[in-house]
């Protein structure tokens, strides 16, 4: 642009004067300008086509009105060749050389002819700035054009460095997907096999080329039920992830219990392209879960479901609270007499085939909707089903269906493993009907039953007892526990007692919050004839808060402080659901001081499973605060690993029952071990409630040796005040050693 303009300039001043070269220069310079344009707008590739080719026909028209190849204009070809190079590339390149061949055997041609005008030299300042600017411009041409190949030798190597990198990364990132333990398969949109890794081939048996191009729902996910494929179909559908389980087949046929997700697998930008399958083998942890469920509800010796599934059942049936019954049903409670004698006179093997027979007997009268149940020992228990809404007429029923049970258990009884083998024993059966009002509940019926069973074995045993209001006043006895108890919160008449839980060597950990009832009138009242009261009614949760904050305040005492021992504390079902728990717990922290990191809530595993999900939230309010959550008497409830998996939990309990035999009978053994499992694998503590004999101390110990003990071997519930001032003793002793 400067050099054209320039030498028009220059050209104003010849004599004669040539408009024609004027104007072509400043037409080259023209070109420029507009190439200099169309580069500050960002359109590069128009702005060099004006500039090469712009130029190219403006030198072109001046070299054949200035004696062609006889002219001074010719080097502005060789230059334009090379910007062409520089900038458009190989192929205009070369179309603009043969371009400028051609014009110049044109010149050649006219030439001969004698068809140009001859070359003018005249204006030598004009000349000089030509050549000053062709020299500049072939300068210029040259350096920018080496700044740009090294430029992009730069780039190049650093391309090759990132592609190494990324290669390096992708052949990582396949190691560790073809090395997966979980089974990874990825398909196309028509769900055809494109990948598998090494783990799906081991896990199904498959040889990779038999699975290559096959429908996954034919090799990989052939255990989808119609319902779960539609799922999984609208839900890729709206580009979103699937997850489930599948029971898949094997090759052999064998089946394998999975947890899958399927994802899509996007391009960048944001086409779906293919799925992937991700699948986790959860064979093993499901048996182990039925296992535990089965030991949990299920009685081992008769295989009948067990007193946890009696509770269950009379749960289920309780209808919803509030609401008058609409149907009865019965309840019946049966005691083998003189099972004692028979059990001491031919020995436990014997009595255990005996009970198996009257399982087996009591099985083939049992009606269709019925359940039967082997409570404990010699006692089973029936539940009838929709006896109808007359209370009367189902009372007939269930005392009708109490005299067949005797009956069937009056004919010998061919013990197992025996044929020559027989027993004859009466039973005695208690009676009641359920529910009795709209809020009865599965622990009445079970004590209702219970107390006209006592009524009949004391009657002499073979008899049949119905639970009436007479056989006790306890509904008279439970209201007024429950007026004075109310009473009793405000008026300080309740007292802590601890617990004290040990480690395997005998070192005091913490202890657990126990509640007495110092009763003005009738002393020191156990929590088992005021807490089920209270748990009936509102108290309960006014009863919690009491025993939380002074359970706190106890806390923040130096002994806890400077030795570390915790303090765990019961939490109802109605304390915790409460909307403002957290909040009030959060404040009671801050107003004694108390560590939360010292404080461990025990829940129930019925209290969390009743609603999940607000459980869980709070469990984990709990845990941003510090304290810790405690799953009480675990095996008895749900125990389902699934639940287990997603607590936000740092302890469970083994509940008495199963410490209690555990070193002398198998199931609750193998049932232990299998709770103990179960804490290592999550990283649970472990703490075992009712320890009360060496034996069954050392049997915890050989099997967790991190286990903590709570029970009457290591230290009897004692009043705070005292149980503090013998830890602070304790501690002033080992200081003094």
């Amino acid at each position: 642009m400067l050099t054209g303009t320039l030498i028009a300039a220059l050209l104003l001043l010849d004599r004669p004067l040539s408009w024609t070269h004027v104007l072509l220069n400043l037409g080259a310079g023209a070109m420029g300008g507009v190439a200099v344009l169309l580069g500050r707008l960002h359109r590069w590739h128009q702005a060099a086509l004006v500039l090469i080719w712009g130029v190219w026909g403006v030198v072109s028209v001046v070299a054949a009105t200035n004696g062609g190849l006889r002219g001074p204009n010719l080097l502005n070809f060789p230059v334009l060749i090379v910007f062409a190079g520089w900038i458009l590339g190989a192929r205009p390149t070369l179309i603009l050389t043969g371009t400028t061949g051609v014009l110049f055997l044109l010149f050649v041609w006219a030439d001969l002819h004698g068809w140009l005008p001859p070359a003018r030299y005249g204006n030598r300042l004009a000349y000089v700035a030509y050549l000053s600017g062709i020299l500049a411009v072939t300068a210029a041409a040259t350096l920018l054009s080496r700044r740009s190949y090294l430029r992009r030798v730069q780039e190049a190597q650093h391309t090759a460095s990132s592609l190494a990198t990324t290669d390096a990364e992708l052949r990582k990132l396949q190691r560790a997907v073809e090395q997966s333990p979980e089974s990874i398969v990825i398909t196309d949109l028509e769900g055809r096999i494109e990948y598998v890794n090494a783990a799906f081939l081991v896990r199904t048996g498959y040889a990779r080329d038999e699975a290559l191009g096959q429908l996954s729902a034919q090799i990989s996910s052939n255990g989808l039920t119609p319902a779960q494929l539609q799922g999984l179909r609208d839900t890729l559908a709206r580009g979103e992830n699937w997850a489930g389980e599948q029971v898949n087949r094997r090759k052999d046929g064998a089946e394998i219990a999975e947890a899958v997700v399927v994802a899509p697998i996007r391009q960048p930008d944001g086409h779906v392209t293919h799925y992937v399958e991700l699948k986790q083998d959860v064979t093993e942890r499901k048996r182990a879960a039925r296992e535990i469920h089965r030991l949990a509800h299920f009685d081992s010796l008769t295989s009948l479901p067990n007193r946890f599934t009696l509770m269950e059942r009379l749960s289920a049936l309780q209808g919803r609270r509030g609401r008058a019954p609409t149907t009865q049903h019965a309840l019946l409670l049966l005691d083998l007499d003189r099972f004692t004698t028979f059990n001491d006179a031919r020995g436990s093997d014997a009595g255990d085939r005996l009970l198996c027979a009257v399982a087996l007997r009591l099985s083939e009268i049992l009606p269709a909707q019925g359940l039967l149940v082997r409570v404990a020992g010699d006692e089973f228990a029936v539940v009838l089903h929709s006896l109808g809404a007359d209370a009367s007429l189902a009372g007939r029923h269930a005392l009708a269906f109490a005299e067949k049970l005797q009956s069937a258990l009056l004919r010998p009884l061919r013990l197992q493993d025996n044929d020559a083998e027989e027993a004859q024993l009466g039973a005695s059966v208690g009676i009641t009907l359920y529910p009795q009002s709209a809020n009865d509940v599965a622990h009445d019926a079970l004590r209702r039953a219970g107390t006209a069973l006592h009524r009949a074995k004391q009657a002499g045993g073979g008899r049949a007892a119905f639970f009436e209001q007479g056989m006790g006043e306890a509904a008279e006895q439970r209201f007024r526990v429950e007026r004075e108890l109310r009473q009793a919160i405000g008026a300080n008449e309740l007292r802590l007692y601890l617990q004290s839980q040990v480690d395997v060597q005998g070192q005091l950990t913490g202890a657990e919050v126990l509640v007495r009832w110092q009763h003005p009138r009738d002393g020191l009242v156990a929590p088992g004839v005021f807490i089920p009261v209270a748990e009936e009614s509102d108290l309960i949760v006014s009863l919690g808060g009491w025993v939380l904050t002074h359970a706190c305040a106890l806390l923040a005492q130096p002994v806890f402080q400077e030795r570390r021992l915790r303090l765990s504390v019961n939490l109802s079902a109605r304390q915790f659901r409460q909307a403002g728990f957290v909040p009030q717990l959060r404040a009671i922290l801050a107003a004694t001081g108390a560590d939360p990191r010292l404080l461990t809530l025990e829940v129930t595993e019925g209290l969390v499973i009743d609603d999940f999900d607000d459980a869980v939230a709070k469990m984990h309010e709990l845990a941003a605060l510090g304290v810790d959550m405690s799953l009480d008497d675990f095996g008895t409830g749900y125990s389902s690993l699934a639940y287990l998996k997603r607590l936000p939990i740092q302890e469970i309990k083994i509940d008495r029952s199963f410490v209690r035999d555990a070193p002398t009978n198998a199931d609750d053994g193998v049932l232990v071990e299998g709770i103990l499992s179960v804490a290592r694998h999550f990283g649970l503590r472990v703490v075992a409630e009712g320890v009360e004999t060496r034996e069954q101390a050392d049997f915890l110990s050989q099997r967790a040796p991190d286990i903590v003990y709570q029970g009457y071997l290591f230290g009897r519930p004692e009043p705070d005040t005292d149980w503090i001032a013998r830890a602070v003793q304790t501690d002033a002793t080992s200081t003094q050693s």
